[in-house]
């Protein structure tokens, strides 16, 4: 049986802990994923994680260095390069996969991903709690409560 997921990430598309975790979905048996990517607006960007997460040994799907954008077009052009690196990673893989740039709500989002789609489990990853609009928002235990999925929140080191 296929297991479907809903990943949801900007900031952390790259981050190892995302890549770490798909990998062991990957390696559990046969999987799809869905990729959203809410198009955060320049401004939320966190200062120091929107450097971009440096390569590491073993990053096979992502070594794009991102900036701090500047203006909103450039945020969305941003996310757009990410999701489409963690696209053709994941189809390099030999996996199915499709993904979107949402809208700059994030459960909005994830609304919007599960009303066409059905998938099994959701997967949020997150920067640092000190940092994360998302945790202080309450984002996964929201969207767990509106998609009546089980969620993983991944929050990540950077």
């Amino acid at each position: 049986m296929m297991r479907r997921y809903l990943v949801v990430a900007n900031q952390t598309l790259q981050a190892a802990e995302l890549r770490d975790e798909l990998r062991k979905r990957v390696s559990a048996g046969p999987c799809s994923f869905f990729v959203i990517v809410p198009d955060t607006k320049a401004a939320q960007y966190d200062p120091v994680a929107a450097g971009g997460v440096l390569p590491q040994p073993g990053m096979w799907w992502w070594a794009t260095y991102y900036g701090r954008p500047a203006t909103d077009e450039e945020a969305t052009a941003q996310s757009r390069e990410r999701l489409s690196v963690m696209l053709d990673g994941l189809a390099g893989l030999g996996v199915p996969v499709e993904g979107d740039l949402g809208g700059s709500d994030p459960l909005a989002a994830i609304g919007k991903a599960c009303a066409g789609r059905q998938f099994d489990e959701i997967i949020v990853t997150t920067l640092p709690q000190h940092v994360s609009r998302w945790l202080r928002a309450d984002l996964p235990h929201q969207a767990e409560r509106r998609s009546g999925l089980p969620v993983t929140t991944i929050i990540t080191s950077y």
